[in-house]
C-alpha cells in the first residue's frame, strides 16, 4: 500500500512505530495479537540489538527496501553487536544453555518478509474499513509462491464482507512465508464473482510447550497467525488506554474520557470509518461494586455506534458527551444484575438515558445505548428499576 509518490501509506508506517518492546527468547514467548502492540524478535534479548532491528524494518517500510537492500544495512550492525551466527545462550524459562542461531541471511528474510507483511496487512485494513461503502468485499487471493498450503488453495477465490467474522482470523498472511492477499471489491464485482459462504473449516489443538498451555488454532493457519494486524492493533491500543484510565483518579479519568470521546480514533468510530472500540466514559468506585466489576471505563464499540446510526439517526458526535454527563449528574437506577441506567436532562432542557453493561466476567463494560426519552419514559424508567430492586430484596 503505497501512496501517489511511492511512499507507504500513513497506516502502514505507523503500524510498526507506535508498538512498544518485548524482547523475548522463544517466538513462542510473545503470543498472537501481542504482536500488533509489541516489536519482539527471538533471541533478542538485548535492546541494542533489538533497536537495530527494529530501526531497519522501519526504513525498510518508510523507503520501501528491498530485502537485499535490508540485509546489506543491517548484517554488519548486527555483526558488530555479535548477534550473528550460532552462539550458546541461557534460556530465562528454563535457565538450560542452548545452542540458538541468532543473525543469518535466513533470519533475516523471515524477519523482513514477517513484519513487512503484516504492517501492509494492518494498513490495508484500516483504509479497507474506511472505504467501505464503496467496496464492502474482501476477496481472498493466493500470492507467488511456487507452493501453496492446501487450505490457502481452498481459500482462494472467497468473497466476503468485510464485516464478516471470517477476517477476524484469517486476514492475510497466515503463516510463516505465506504470501495470501486480499483485495478490496465494489459490490458490482463481487456479485459477479459470486459471493461466498463462509469457508468450512475446523478448529486444531496445538500445544505451546513454552507456556504449557492448549491452543486452539484453525487448520491451515500457522500457530500465532490467526489475527487480523490492523482490527488487534486497535484492540490492542484501546486495551492499554482502558487500563491506564482504570488505574487514574476518578476525576483525572472522567476528565479524560470526556476529552477522548471528541479524538480522531472516536470521531472515526461513530462515523464507522474504524472498527474497534475507544474509551467514551468512567463510572465512580462508588458504582463498580453495583455492577460486579472490578474496572471503571466504559466501552464504546463499533457495533453499538452502527446500531445507534440506524435507530437513532438524531444522535450527532457531539452527543456522545452526554454520556459522562449523566453519569456525573444524572440519576443512577437498576436494571439487573449487570446493567446500570442513566438518566438526565441536557442544556437545552432535553431528556436523555445512557445503559451501561458489563460482561458476564466483570472484566469489561459497554455502552448498550445512549437515546433520548420522553418525561413518560423516564417515569417509567424510574418504576423498572424500583421493581428490579423488589425482585432483589425478594430474593434475598
Amino acid at each position: 500500500m503505497a501512496g501517489f509518490d511511492g511512499r507507504p501509506s500513513p497506516e502502514v508506517s505507523n503500524y510498526l512505530r507506535n508498538k512498544g518492546w518485548r524482547p523475548s527468547f522463544d517466538w513462542r514467548d510473545t503470543w498472537g495479537t501481542e504482536h500488533a502492540h509489541a516489536f519482539t524478535v527471538a533471541k533478542a534479548m538485548q535492546m541494542d540489538v533489538l533497536s537495530s532491528i527494529r530501526g531497519a524494518v522501519q526504513d525498510a517500510i518508510d523507503q520501501g527496501q528491498t530485502f537485499e537492500a535490508f540485509e546489506k544495512g543491517l548484517t554488519p550492525k548486527l555483526q558488530e553487536l555479535g548477534w550473528w551466527g550460532r552462539r550458546d545462550m541461557v534460556d530465562p524459562k528454563t535457565g538450560r544453555v542452548v545452542r540458538a542461531q541468532l543473525g543469518s541471511p535466513r533470519r533475516l528474510r523471515i524477519i523482513y518478509n514477517a513484519n513487512i507483511r503484516t504492517a501492509r496487512a494492518a494498513g490495508q485494513w484500516e483504509r479497507a474499513w474506511r472505504t467501505r461503502a464503496a467496496l464492502p468485499y474482501l476477496l481472498y487471493e493466493l500470492g507467488p509462491s511456487e507452493r501453496h498450503r492446501p487450505e490457502h488453495v481452498s481459500w482462494a477465490g472467497t468473497v466476503l464482507p468485510i464485516e464478516d467474522p471470517w477476517w477476524q482470523t484469517h486476514m492475510t498472511p497466515n503463516g510463516w512465508e505465506c504470501k495470501c492477499r486480499v483485495r478490496q471489491l465494489s459490490r458490482t464485482e463481487a456479485q459477479r464473482r459470486g459471493i461466498s459462504g463462509r469457508p468450512a473449516g475446523d478448529m486444531v489443538k496445538w500445544h505451546n510447550k513454552r507456556t504449557g498451555q492448549t491452543e486452539m488454532v484453525p487448520r491451515g493457519i500457522d500457530p500465532g497467525w490467526a489475527t487480523n494486524p490492523g482490527l488487534a492493533r486497535s484492540r490492542g491500543l484501546t486495551d492499554h488506554l482502558a487500563g491506564k484510565l482504570d488505574a487514574a483518579d476518578p476525576a483525572i479519568a472522567a476528565a479524560a474520557a470526556r476529552d477522548l470521546v471528541t479524538s480522531w480514533r472516536a470521531t472515526a468510530l461513530m462515523a464507522g470509518d474504524l472498527p474497534g472500540e475507544v474509551p467514551i466514559a468512567v463510572i465512580p468506585p462508588t458504582l463498580e461494586e453495583a455492577l460486579g466489576t472490578a474496572v471503571r471505563v466504559i466501552r464504546l464499540s463499533d457495533y453499538t455506534a452502527e446500531k445507534s446510526r440506524r435507530k437513532h439517526p438524531d444522535v450527532g458526535v457531539d452527543d456522545w458527551l452526554m454520556v459522562q454527563a449523566l453519569i456525573d449528574r444524572g440519576e443512577a437506577l437498576r436494571d439487573g444484575t449487570n446493567h446500570l441506567v442513566f438518566q438526565g436532562l441536557d442544556e437545552m432542557g432535553r431528556i436523555w438515558r445512557a445503559v451501561i453493561k458489563a460482561t458476564k466476567a466483570g472484566d469489561r463494560l459497554y455502552l448498550a445505548t445512549l437515546h433520548r426519552i420522553t418525561e413518560t419514559q423516564r417515569v417509567n424508567g424510574r418504576l423498572r428499576a424500583a421493581e428490579v430492586l423488589r425482585e432483589e430484596l425478594g430474593r434475598e
